[in-house]
Parts: structure tokens; C-alpha cells; sequence
């Protein structure tokens, strides 16, 4: 009996009292109550499931995920990624750096809450398309027109391929860096990471030669480096060109032009000295790092470092002297000079007549 009817009969009935027995009328409108509390509790419940299914192909969900993933490529562009405790500690305080890393934001792009990010978006991108696709097809199918409609789709799949490849490398691919200096061969590289971890290649990859070409401005215009892989012995890959966004793929991994310098261990610099007051004169080279005694003498010098260009001057190294019982002297001895006899220290001249320089590759 419909609710309304039951509750006018029930009105009109008297005695107007509850018959527990379950035959009188207002036992059977009370009852009718409850059943319709069940109904309600029941709609509530499968409106609620839906409710949380749908959040995940709806567009409150996309354009959030869209809004989060930019801003964090961002913040990942803006603060370096995996560099070394020391780089950090010379950019940020000790304190901004603690916090950084607790955050996940110095190797972002490792982090569970970026996977799960992107992994929500893939999850949302998929069920949006799935919700849809089927009536779109009955329409497409019903009426012969709309194939192209169908090209969402496609881009969906082209977006989802990327996600996916990006979860793939973020979870077991890996990102490392060497530097090779021209005629060197290298077997291992550099994770990055905080811990600068070497990971062994299984193979050779030897620097044949690097090329930069310069700007009038001085600035770089283009640069190369010619590899070779070697498998034991055997030479697989022979004087391969490496361009900047032209990368080289072997066994699997991708090899990018990414930077480029002098070599500190392959650079010389040659220099000619004088003592006064005595006929000694010599020219020397000296490998960066590496301390010669000066010919005749007890002294000896040092080559510790080499700068492009020093104070607005130039061209220069830093070099130390070594006298016996007397301390260290160290001072920046520049190119330029050399047309106005050097520079005295002490008793010795000394004159920056060149510098040998080898480049190193940057991968």
C-alpha cells in the first residue's frame, strides 16, 4: 500500500492506538517508515560510492594534478638537483639545506609524492577515457561520421606513453655524469646524486677530440666531441660525433654533449724564470698541481690553478714558492705581463709564456 494512502487510513482508523500484534494500522505505517529509512540509507550509500569513483575522472581532480606537476617542474628547475652536499652548503644555510632535503626537493624527481603525482594522472587521464569512449563509439558508429573525434583518444594514449615512461625512468632508470679529457678513456661514471656513487659502464668510451667554435663575442657557437666504445679490445663504435641535443645511444643508455672545459689534470703551463743576480734562467712546465724544483736552485715552484680571467686582467695562474726555510709565497702571475718582464718575487722573475691546454667533455 502506497505511504500516503496507509497514512490516511491510519488516521481515520479508532481506536487510534498500536496493535504490537502487527495488524493494526499504525504498526503497519510505523513499518512502512522504517522500510523507506532503508531505502533512503541505501541511496545515500551507493550515491556516496559513486560519488568517490567519479572523483577520479573528474576535472577537479586534472587541472589540480596539471597545476601541482607544473609548479614542482619549476621548483625543480629553480633549485639543482643532486648535486653535492658542499654545492648546496655554498648556495643555501645549513639550515635551509636540512629542510630541502627533508622536503625531497634536492632529487624531486625520485620522490613518492612526485611518482604518485604522475601516477594519479595517469589514473585520471585513463578513466576519463574509458568513461567516455563508450558512448562516443555507439555515436560514431550509429551515425558514420566523428572518426576524427576519436583523435582525443589518441592523444591521450600519447600523453599516458610519456607518464608512463617518466614513472619507468624515475623508477629504475638513472642519470649519471663524466668528464673526459681529449685521448682519455674512461670505463665508469657518476651517479647523480648526494653521494657522487661511480657506477661501472662495462665498456670504454675514449675521447678522440673535442671542437669549439666561438662566437666574435667569445661565447660558445658549437661544440663536439668525437667518442669511441670499445668492448675489451675491440672497437665497436669509431669516432662517433657527439652534438649538443644529438645524443648517442649504446647498449641502451644515452649519451649527451652537456658541457665542456679545460682539463685541470691535462693543462701545462710553461713558464721561463730568472734568478737575480745570477745567470740562471730556465723554462719549465708545470702540470696543475704538480711542484718542480727550479733548475740550480733549492727552491721550487708550484702550478695551482689556472682562471681565464682574473680581477678584469686576464689570462692567469696562481703559483706558489717554495723557498727553504721561509714560508710559502703564493701569487697570481698573468698572461700580460709577459711583454713587461714578468714579475718579481723575491729573487726570481717569472714570465707566463703559455699554457697548454686540453679540453674535457662534459657527458
Amino acid at each position: 500500500m502506497p505511504l500516503r494512502n496507509l497514512l490516511k487510513e491510519t488516521l481515520h482508523q479508532e481506536p487510534f492506538i498500536l496493535d504490537i500484534s502487527g495488524g493494526g494500522m499504525i504498526w503497519k505505517f510505523l513499518n512502512e517508515l522504517l522500510k523507506l529509512r532503508d531505502l533512503t540509507v541505501k541511496e545515500k550509500g551507493r550515491k556516496s560510492d559513486k560519488g568517490r569513483v567519479s572523483f577520479f575522472y573528474s576535472l577537479k581532480l586534472t587541472i589540480p594534478l596539471l597545476i601541482l606537476l607544473a609548479a614542482l617542474s619549476v621548483i625543480g628547475t629553480l633549485i639543482p638537483q643532486n648535486a653535492t652536499e658542499g654545492e648546496y652548503l655554498r648556495l643555501y644555510s645549513k639550515e635551509t639545506y636540512y629542510i630541502l632535503k627533508g622536503l625531497g626537493l634536492l632529487d624531486m624527481y625520485h620522490s613518492w609524492w612526485f611518482i604518485g603525482a604522475l601516477l594519479l594522472l595517469a589514473i585520471n587521464l585513463t578513466a576519463c577515457s574509458l568513461k567516455r569512449l563508450p558512448a562516443l563509439w555507439r555515436q560514431v558508429r550509429e551515425t558514420k561520421k566523428g572518426y576524427a573525434r576519436l583523435g582525443t583518444y589518441l592523444t591521450h594514449l600519447s600523453v599516458l606513453l610519456i607518464l608512463l615512461g617518466g614513472l619507468i625512468g624515475s623508477l629504475w632508470g638513472f642519470n649519471g655524469y663524466v668528464e673526459i679529457a681529449e685521448g682519455e678513456t674512461i670505463e665508469e661514471i657518476y651517479l647523480n646524486s648526494p653521494q657522487r656513487v661511480k657506477m661501472p659502464l662495462g665498456f670504454k668510451v675514449r675521447c678522440d677530440a673535442f671542437r669549439i667554435d666561438l662566437y666574435p663575442d667569445g661565447s660558445p657557437k658549437e661544440y663536439i666531441s668525437t667518442l669511441t666504445f670499445i668492448e675489451g679490445e675491440k672497437v665497436v663504435l669509431d669516432h662517433v660525433p657527439l652534438r649538443v641535443n644529438h645524443p648517442i645511444t649504446y647498449r641502451g643508455l644515452n649519451f649527451y654533449q652537456a658541457s665542456y672545459g679545460i682539463s685541470e689534470r691535462s693543462t701545462k703551463a710553461i713558464l721561463e724564470i730568472k734568478k737575480e743576480g745570477k745567470k740562471i734562467f730556465s723554462t719549465i712546465q708545470l702540470g696543475q698541481g704538480e711542484i718542480k724544483r727550479i733548475p740550480g736552485t733549492q727552491a721550487q715552484i708550484g702550478f695551482m690553478k689556472y682562471r681565464a680571467r682574473v680581477h678584469n686582467m686576464g689570462e692567469a695562474i696562481l703559483l706558489v714558492l717554495f723557498i727553504p726555510h721561509s714560508p710559502p709565497e703564493s701569487f697570481w702571475l698573468f698572461k700580460r705581463l709577459s711583454s713587461l718582464g714578468g714579475w718579481q718575487v723575491g729573487d726570481f722573475t717569472f714570465v707566463f709564456k703559455g699554457l697548454k691546454k686540453k679540453y674535457y667533455t662534459g657527458i
